[in-house]
């Protein structure tokens, strides 16, 4: 009967650990100051060190975006930033450009044939860096399972942030 009663205690303590682990755990950006273009509006994050700076497309230019750490383009301009008249710019300032809302893979870059891949889930963003070497980095960002709550939207933009950072130095 002892046997019995330690083996649910250990099933009983699995599980308590199991759901305590599929929780997301936030883990702030602690990294350098980072300063980030918006095309839309500016999210709000807690990190003190990110700068964001609301831009339109009228400052989309290489000689103008070279000065920030990365871009986020918002969902509600993303139809715009698809243009081809913006290809050469993603393509030669050689920092992170991240487009919100560009779900199950569809990217806004065709002229760049980047369709992103065909996926099977959604995702809150998708990056884009052409790198000096002319190699080009795609990365995509989704929601853990637990879905849009203000602790996982948190942990993604910590997590963009961490990418933004070990991206520098590619310019």
């Amino acid at each position: 009967m002892k046997n019995i009663q330690k083996f649910g205690i250990a099933i009983l303590f699995i599980i308590l650990l199991t759901g305590c682990a599929a929780q997301t755990e936030l883990e702030p950006y602690e990294g350098r100051d980072l300063s980030i273009a918006v095309v839309g509006e500016a999210p709000d994050v807690e990190e003190q060190q990110i700068e964001f700076i609301e831009i339109s497309f009228d400052d989309f230019e290489e000689t103008t975006l070279w000065k920030y750490d990365a871009v986020f383009i918002m969902k509600e301009h993303l139809a715009e930033a698809a243009e081809s008249e913006y290809t050469s710019v993603y393509m030669g300032v050689h920092i992170p450009f991240f487009f919100f809302g560009s779900n199950k893979g569809k990217g806004p870059l065709p002229d760049l044939g980047l369709a992103f891949g065909e996926a099977e889930k959604d995702y809150y963003a998708t990056s884009f860096l052409q790198r000096s070497n002319n190699e080009q980095s795609i990365a995509r960002y989704a929601l853990s399972d637990e879905g849009e709550t203000e602790e996982n939207i948190k942990a993604l933009y910590a997590q963009m942030f961490r990418s933004i950072e070990l991206s520098d130095g590619d310019q």
